[in-house]
Formats: C-alpha cells, sequence, structure tokens
C-alpha cells in the first residue's frame, strides 16, 4: 500500500535520515522497512537524504532516487561493521570493538558537514546509540532531532552502564522520541526517563487474498521461519521442537536467512535427524519470501531474550505473514506482543520452552477451522495497525511535532518579553 500524496499544508521538509544500514544497491534486500519509509515519505514531496557508513568503500550514490551519503571510517577491506549480520552481532569480535571509534568519529564529522551543506531541516536518527551523537552538533546550530530506537541499542545499554549513559543523554538531548513497540517505549522511559511515541512499520513484502487450501493436505504441512539466524531469533527451539512434531503429523521446516548461527543450526539439524524436514534456504528476496508466506501452513518465530539482553523490538515478518492471512505461532517476548494477541491473531508461548513451541505448532496443523480463524484475523489486525499510510502520517508528526517546539519557544519568548514590557 502507497501513502497518499501529501496534502499538509505546511512547508515541505529536508529530512536527513540516519542510520547504520541502508541498501547498497537496488537488489539489496537489507532494511526493507526504512527503504519503504524513506520512498513514501520523498513520495509525499519531502526532500530526503539518507546518511549511512559506507561499506567495503561503497561509494554515495543513490537508491529509488533518493541520495545515500556514505561516510568511510576504515580501510577498504575492514569497512564491514556494519550490514549483513548488523553491527551488534560484531561486536564482540575486538576488532569490530576497535572499529566503533573511527565509526562513530567519521560519523560525526560527516554529518556535521552535510548537515551544513544542505541545511536540514530535521535529522531523523534512527539507534540513537550511536548514531544520537551524530546529531550534536548540527543539534547546536538548530537543526530539530528525531531519535527512533529499535531495541538493540537498548539491549547494548544493559550491558554496559557507560552505553546507558550516553544512550540517556542523547534521548534526552532530541526534540522528539519514537520506537517500535511498547516493550521498547517502556525501555526508552527507563533509560532516559521521556516518552517515546510509537510508531512501527508495515509489511515489505507483497501481500495477497490468501488462494483456497485444502484443508487436509496430502504430504507435510510446511512451517516457515525467516530472519537473520542470530541468537534473539531462538531457532534451536524450534528445530528442538520439531520431532515432537513428526512423531504426530509430517512436516517440513523452511528457514530463510543468514546470519552467525547458521552452521550451529545445522549441525543441530543433524544431530537431531532432521536433515529430510528441515531445509536451510539462505537469502530470499522479497518476491519469494511473498511466495513463500502464501504457501506455508503456519509460520512459527521462536524469539527469545539473548545473552546481550536483546529482543525482538517489533518483528516485521510477523506482520507480513499475518497480511498474508497465515496463522502465527510465537514467544511471548518483546515487541511480539503488539502484533501477535493470544488465541486472537495467533498463538503466543513461553520463550525457551520447545515442548511448549511443538504443542502450539500440533494444535494449529490439526485444527484448520482455528487456522483460518487466526489469519483472518490476524490480516484484519494489520491491514488496521501496520497500513503504511497511517505510519507514513505518524511518522510526518513526528517532523512536525520537533519543528513545532521551535514555534513554542519563540512563542513564549515573545510572550515573556511583552509581559516584562
Amino acid at each position: 500500500m502507497t501513502a497518499p500524496a501529501q496534502t499538509d499544508d505546511r512547508r515541505r521538509l529536508k529530512i536527513c535520515v540516519v542510520g547504520s544500514t541502508y541498501p547498497r544497491h537496488d537488489a539489496d534486500h537489507e532494511v526493507p522497512w526504512l527503504r519503504r519509509s524513506v520512498n513514501l515519505l520523498a513520495a509525499r514531496g519531502h526532500d530526503v537524504t539518507v546518511a549511512a557508513p559506507s561499506f567495503q568503500g561503497l561509494p554515495s550514490h543513490t537508491i529509488d532516487g533518493v541520495r545515500v551519503r556514505r561516510f568511510r571510517y576504515a580501510p577498504r577491506r575492514l569497512e564491514n561493521l556494519t550490514h549483513d549480520q548488523g553491527a551488534p552481532n560484531k561486536l564482540h569480535n575486538p576488532l569490530y570493538q576497535l572499529l566503533a571509534l573511527p565509526y562513530i568519529v567519521m560519523g560525526i564529522l560527516a554529518v556535521a558537514f552535510w548537515t551544513a551543506r544542505e541545511r536540514f531541516d530535521v535529522l531523523h536518527v534512527h539507534w540513537p546509540f550511536p548514531h544520537g551523537l551524530f546529531a550534536v552538533i548540527p543539534a547546536l546550530f538548530g537543526v530539530k532531532v528525531v531519535a527512533t530506537c529499535h531495541g538493540a541499542e537498548l539491549a547494548l545499554g544493559r550491558k554496559k552502564k557507560w552505553i546507558a549513559r550516553v544512550l540517556g543523554w542523547v534521548l534526552r538531548r532530541a526534540d522528539v522520541l519514537g520506537c517500535n513497540s511498547t516493550h521498547t517505549a517502556r525501555e526508552v522511559a527507563a533509560v532516559s526517563g521521556r516518552a517515546a511515541t510509537i510508531v512501527p512499520y508495515g509489511a515489505t513484502t507483497r501481500c495477497e487474498p490468501p488462494r483456497p487450501r485444502n484443508p487436509a493436505p496430502a504430504g507435510p504441512a510446511t512451517i516457515l521461519f525467516s530472519g537473520r539466524l542470530i541468537q534473539r531469533k531462538g531457532l534451536p527451539y524450534l528445530i528442538r521442537a520439531l520431532p515432537a512434531v513428526l512423531k504426530v503429523r509430517p512436516v517440513r521446516l523452511l528457514i530463510t536467512g543468514h546470519g552467525d548461527r547458521r552452521a550451529e543450526l545445522e549441525a543441530l539439524t543433524c544431530e537431531l535427524g532432521l536433515e529430510a524436514s528441515v531445509t536451510f534456504l539462505g537469502f530470499v528476496s522479497t518476491e519469494q519470501l511473498g511466495e513463500l508466506y502464501r504457501h506455508c501452513d503456519l509460520y512459527v518465530h521462536p524469539a527469545i531474550f539473548d545473552d546481550k539482553g536483546d529482543t525482538e523490538g517489533l518483528g516485521v515478518v510477523l506482520i507480513e505473514a499475518l497480511m498474508n492471512e497465515r496463522p502465527v505461532v510465537a514467544s511471548a517476548v518483546g515487541g511480539i506482543v503488539d502484533v501477535i494477541e493470544h488465541e486472537v491473531t495467533g498463538l503466543l508461548v513461553p520463550e525457551k520452552d520447545e515442548h511448549a513451541l511443538a504443542a502450539a505448532m500440533l494444535r494449529v496443523l490439526a485444527d484448520p477451522a482455528l487456522a483460518q480463524r487466526l489469519g483472518r484475523a490476524g490480516r484484519i489486525f494489520a491491514e488496521r495497525h501496520f497500513d503504511w499510510a497511517r505510519i507514513t502520517d505518524e511518522t510526518e508528526a513526528l517532523y512536525f511535532r520537533a519543528l513545532d517546539r521551535t514555534l513554542q519557544a519563540a512563542a513564549s519568548d515573545l510572550k515573556g518579553a511583552a509581559c516584562a514590557a
């Protein structure tokens, strides 16, 4: 769904969206939700620039007609702190920890330079640690700052107190705060003492009305998982739950995505003798993922709190599964509970509980009426709450609220001057 044309009578904004990751070329599927958000803002007439780190020497470029400014922070062969697995999942490596300092320093200098040259109205900073530091100099010269948390930065703050202090300081300096879920909003309040406005994101795959399905299909039922193969996704619990499911009925599990846990997950699959039932598909395009949603019988998302205290901030794959009217089984952690309401839009289970996971999967697969009810309710809910036009409206509202703070301050100064006179 596309956002309607800009109808607000206020002026066109010059916006700089700052983050750690952005597509490196047209066919790159990194952060598709951020790409969609940026494109919809541009479609409404705003002048949008993306500021992001380089990747192995990648220069500035244009995607979808949007300028992407890349800053360099290391020699080409070392410049891979971001993208693919994401920086938080790489920081256990001492080399990447050393890269963090030049990353921050070069980001601060680059964003300050671009802001001075382009005269942005708003800096929209995603993952405010460390990217909130990039906005400190522009803010001194009156540029408005919107800081949006997604969860990873808060998990880093829970592990290291100095990060929490820096993050809290950055959030308190921002003009307006945003976040992706009620879970993240609570954590933002705890670290900063301020309220954040919840602005989620929507589906990024093509969603279609479901095709007619045989309630008792011949052959195995298809279970789907999609996402990075990292610790907080909880995939070992899903794989360990599979033998209990296979004792009752044949199934096949399809797993898409890359990550640092893939070898470990493939080893566990072999250890349990599940090679014939589990397929690792690796990276798939958004078009292929859309087809997988439409053809699966059940989508399962066994997320956990990982060793860093990180978990799902929201989970765009859950939204996409609902938009394709698929029944969902997921862990009741983080922002997942904003998407899945137990017994209404899916089934929730405790994290790290393979027995509960197996029981929930078997329940849905054994009851076509339940699967259909959950799928239909999920689609209605997702269409209402994760509509991109509404999300773009709410994103614009953050920007105008940040700018209105300047107008309110000016009005207050005039009133004070008049009273003094």
